[in-house]
């Protein structure tokens, strides 16, 4: 791809769908990706109200990224973001039928092939890349997320938990499409043990299983690593998926330290009231 083709906004080529179980619900559930024009962004549909893809529109952070709008929901939203903000898919209308995004394996991986079977297109206006000119900070307890300008967009995450099977683990990618293919999409979710009955008991993770989850035990995971730092390269994942919410792109470096669902969605909406402010917003 040139990279004047690769500077003007995309689509999808055709529509493609993807099923599996909810991860929290554990019901059936089905997304199609629906091509859409430009300036549409990613819109959510189906469940009844439609509901843009932004952080101003996230209702719930709990164990996923919600969107919601007059009553109107749409859940675990994060991977599927992440596939397309990955991918350099700016619009799509997102069909949802069933209570929540399929979690499929647990990562970003099975939407990303869907979405390359479907193929892309280009369109014609050019895509608004948001630059920074100043550093945006957002802190929580003992987690925070910095990002400072650059010309490119690159993320380091640093995970840390008092955990046997986890201790520090830290993380640096430059977002590129194959290099998200590669590198990031194949992440999967994780959940210690301990944590399991807390979170059924707050109904959720009733369709997580050791096929869409890694479980960690003391002594153990529930399966083979991906990659040795698996779990902080998911966390890298769920930060360009909450991050696609700013509607748009953005070139930035950015540092998360132990951060979840719910600093980055606050941090996007910092990072939304910074460019709606007056900082720059360019046509790549």
């Amino acid at each position: 791809m040139s990279r004047k083709q690769s500077n003007l906004q995309r689509t999808l080529s055709k529509k493609v769908n993807i099923r599996g179980t909810g991860l929290h619900s554990g019901d059936r559930c089905e997304v199609i990706l629906h091509p859409a024009e430009e300036d549409t962004g990613i819109v959510f549909i189906g469940n009844g109200e439609q509901v843009a893809g932004l952080a101003t529109n996230v209702v719930e952070t709990a164990r996923g990224t919600t969107l919601g709008y007059n009553g109107t929901k749409y859940r675990t939203i994060e991977h599927l973001m992440a596939a397309l903000n990955g991918l350099g898919v700016d619009n799509s209308l997102v069909e949802v039928l069933g209570p929540e995004m399929p979690a499929l394996d647990g990562s970003s991986m099975p939407y990303v092939e869907a979405i390359l079977s479907a193929g892309t297109v280009t369109l014609h206006k050019p895509r608004n890349i948001f630059k920074l000119t100043e550093p945006v900070y957002a802190s929580r307890n003992d987690s925070f997320i910095l990002a400072v300008p650059s010309d490119r967009m690159k993320i380091t995450y640093v995970l840390k938990y008092d955990h046997p099977m986890i201790g520090l683990q830290t993380s640096t990618f430059e977002l590129s499409e194959e290099g998200f293919t590669k590198e990031i999409a194949p992440a999967r979710t994780f959940v210690m043990y301990e944590e399991i009955a807390a979170l059924l008991s707050q109904h959720l993770a009733r369709g997580g299983s050791i096929d869409n989850a890694i479980v960690i035990w003391q002594d153990r995971y529930s399966s083979d690593l991906r990659f040795k730092d698996e779990l902080s390269r998911h966390k890298i994942l769920d930060i360009i998926g909450d991050l696609a919410l700013i509607g748009g792109r953005m070139n930035a470096e950015i540092l998360a330290v132990k951060s979840g669902h719910a600093l980055n969605v606050v941090f996007a909406q910092e990072l939304m009231r910074h460019f709606a402010g007056g900082e720059s917003k360019q046509a790549a």
